[in-house]
């Protein structure tokens, strides 16, 4: 649910992550030009918002915004990648705070709620439009999805360690129902809880999970076996790919190459997730990236990982 977030042109965590600024890696009239559209698709709605709009709240020309985004599609697909990353980046400065596992993830918890909170006219837009982005959906999808389980997965492992290993799909299910729960109720129906307080309410709601199952003996409802391949590969191989997926957007490629390399994310997550990753398939996947320049560092440091040669 967390990685289904974005933001508009008012955006202020300064406090969750201090050090970090909005620009990151988009050049400024870019992240103007996303401020300014995220503003009114809050406001009016993403289909009754035109470029002109966007442009002039951004005050450039319709022509600088062709400069930057081939269509109003490509613009709100890279407009989540963008917000996506962000909210990513706030997750992860908590995570470098030293804090105890059960404060850690209540305060990661409380990140997310807190940026659901300030940006749920966007969400509920959102929501209520369908918008529908076209064919690297379903790829930014599946990567939304698979940094959320790696999310969850991550913490339920520093809290409760590798004896409750056999319990860690359950686990994960369960948490992320109650977390998808109160989103849906601040989002759709509107309540206004504490988001301070949500993220240790719920840790301490998973420890009453996790004693109940040991107290009763439950056999674990889903196992490993049941998890897909692409969920269970190498945690640092998926935030590379996840990584490379982000930066597709940010970079000014046609609409059939960006939509041709989200397809080979997809694949690459598919096959680095298996327990013996077919390495001539892994290599000949990754010479689609290593013929554009903004990605040999990722490739090369996918073929140390994985202990494949890159081909020439």
């Amino acid at each position: 649910m967390y990685s289904a977030v974005t933001g508009s042109s008012t955006m202020d965590l300064g406090d969750a992550c201090p050090e970090r600024k909005l620009g990151g890696y988009l050049n400024p009239k870019k992240l103007k030009l996303i401020e300014a559209g995220m503003k009114l698709f809050a406001e009016k709605g993403y289909h009754t918002t035109s470029i002109e709009a966007i442009a002039a709240e951004a005050g450039v020309s319709k022509g600088a915004f062709y400069l930057h985004f081939h269509s109003k599609k490509d613009f709100i697909m890279t407009a989540f990648h963008y917000y996506h990353q962000e909210i990513s980046a706030r997750i992860k400065h908590v995570q470098q705070q030293g804090l105890a596992p059960r404060d850690s993830l209540a305060q990661q918890i409380g990140v997310v709620t807190k940026y659901i909170y300030k940006y749920k006219d966007f969400l509920t837009m959102h929501l209520r439009e369908n918008i529908a982005i076209g064919q690297s959906t379903d790829a930014f999808i599946q990567q939304m999805q698979l940094e959320h389980f790696n999310w969850l997965r991550y913490n339920v492992k520093k809290i409760y360690g590798n004896s409750m290993e056999a319990y860690y799909p359950d686990m994960i299910i369960q948490l992320e129902g109650l977390m998808n729960g109160y989103f849906k109720w601040i989002i759709i129906d509107g309540i206004e809880i504490d988001w301070n307080h949500l993220g240790a309410y719920l840790v301490r709601r998973m420890d009453d999970m996790v004693d109940g199952m040991l107290k009763r003996e439950e056999a674990p409802l889903v196992t490993q076996g049941h998890i897909p391949d692409w969920y269970q590969g190498d945690a640092d191989v998926s935030a590379i790919l996840m990584a490379m997926q982000t930066k597709i957007s940010t970079l000014d490629l046609p609409d059939d190459k960006a939509d041709q390399l989200h397809e080979v994310i997809t694949m690459l997550l598919h096959e680095t997730g298996k327990d013996e990753p077919p390495k001539p398939m892994i290599q000949g996947l990754l010479v689609h990236f290593q013929r554009i320049p903004d990605f040999v560092s990722e490739c090369q440091e996918m073929a140390r990982l994985l202990h494949i040669d890159l081909l020439d």
